[in-house]
């Protein structure tokens, strides 16, 4: 058996080690590995519903879109980021995998682990890198990261929550934390079709602990011209939730043409 040493007992917090089953650590709690490949780390008594996280049709239509290449912009920013001497790179909220298969392909010899409470996410994120052998995916709390202490040198959090103190904990000194979320103009006028008063996003604020080291922006210009892509985005953000069948109809029989604004935050610990 060798030490994942990146990896800790969400029960214990002692290492895991590798077996033949999957993972456990040395007070006996076994963690099997999926057929898909991937970790179940969120304890029974963790979890605050049945199924936490996003529902598995917005996951679903999250990878149709994603996969369709509309954010390839930000995904190579993400890579640009990522240091070249990196070893460690944790995805927080990785949903199906999308930006953490990115962040792999940029560093084949690191180890890349995407996070998700989401169990429906995990597994269509596992299923597709069974041959990426520096890829490891886990059903995990972001409050409560199945991760070492300062055994992380690059983390990346996309459109996620998560805990400051568990950032902290994880990353190490000379590590780099980035934080992604919608920039004011970001889907601008999808959003002016739904809404009434339509506000700008209010940037994230800086985790405790850590102090702000670098800003960037990406825009890019949004054109969906198929109803079936269309029909993804819409499903994989709340608008679905406020959309009534007229206004979705609508906005799925005419060419969608937008702006993706995405911010992003660099950081480091004080």
């Amino acid at each position: 058996m060798s030490v994942m040493k990146e990896l800790r007992c969400p029960l214990c917090h002692h290492p895991l080690l590798q077996n033949t089953q999957g993972l456990a650590c040395d007070n006996r709690h076994q963690f099997d590995r999926a057929k898909e490949g991937y970790f179940n780390l969120l304890p029974v008594q963790n979890k605050h519903s049945r199924e936490p996280g996003d529902a598995k049709e917005q996951l679903q239509a999250r990878r149709q879109f994603l996969q369709a290449g509309f954010f390839e912009p930000l995904k190579t920013r993400l890579q640009e980021l990522l240091p070249p001497d990196a070893k460690t790179v944790l995805d927080i909220g990785c949903g199906e995998g999308y930006f953490t298969a990115g962040l792999s392909s940029a560093r084949p010899n690191a180890s890349v682990y995407g996070i998700d409470i989401a169990k429906a996410g995990v597994r269509l994120a596992a299923k597709a890198a069974k041959e990426n052998g520096n890829l490891v995916y886990c059903v995990a709390s972001s409050a409560d990261l199945p991760i070492a202490d300062e055994s992380i040198d690059f983390i990346t959090r996309i459109y996620a929550p998560s805990k400051d103190a568990e950032l902290w904990r994880v990353i190490k000194p000379e590590g780099r934390l980035v934080i992604v979320a919608p920039g004011e103009n970001h889907l601008f006028c999808l959003r002016s079709r739904i809404y009434k008063d339509v506000r700008p996003h209010l940037p994230p604020e800086v985790p405790q602990g850590f102090e702000m080291v670098g800003q960037d922006r990406v825009q890019s210009e949004l054109i969906v011209k198929h109803k079936e892509l269309c029909a993804a985005l819409l499903d994989m953000t709340p608008f679905a939730w406020r959309l009534t069948p007229e206004l979705r109809e609508a906005i799925l029989t005419s060419e969608l043409s937008d702006t993706l604004d995405f911010t992003i935050g660099i950081y480091s610990k004080k």
